[in-house]
C-alpha cells in the first residue's frame, strides 16, 4: 500500500530540506549565543547566578523553537495526508 500526498515527492523533499536547514541555523545561533554568555562570564561581565539563569532561558527558548518547528512540519504532512 502506497501513501499518496496532495503534493509531489519533490515538494516534500524541499519541505524537509528547508526544515533541516532551519534547524541547523537555529542550532548554530544557539551555540553562538551560549559562547557569548560564556565569554561574558569569563570576563566577569556576568556573575555565575546570572549566567546560569540566562543559559537556562536560552535553552528553554531553543527547546520551544524546536518543538514549534517539529509540530509545524508534522502539520504540513498531516494536511497533505489522504487519511
Amino acid at each position: 500500500m502506497e501513501f499518496k500526498f496532495s503534493f509531489g515527492k519533490k515538494k516534500m523533499v524541499k519541505s524537509i530540506r528547508t526544515y533541516v536547514t532551519g534547524r541547523v541555523k537555529e542550532k548554530k545561533a544557539f551555540q553562538e549565543q551560549l559562547k557569548r554568555l560564556e565569554v561574558q562570564l569569563q570576563n566577569k561581565t556576568l556573575d555565575q547566578f546570572t549566567y546560569e539563569r540566562m543559559r537556562d532561558i536560552l535553552e528553554a527558548s531553543f527547546v520551544q523553537q524546536q518543538e514549534e518547528s517539529r509540530v509545524q512540519m508534522q502539520n504540513t504532512f498531516l494536511k497533505s495526508s489522504p487519511f
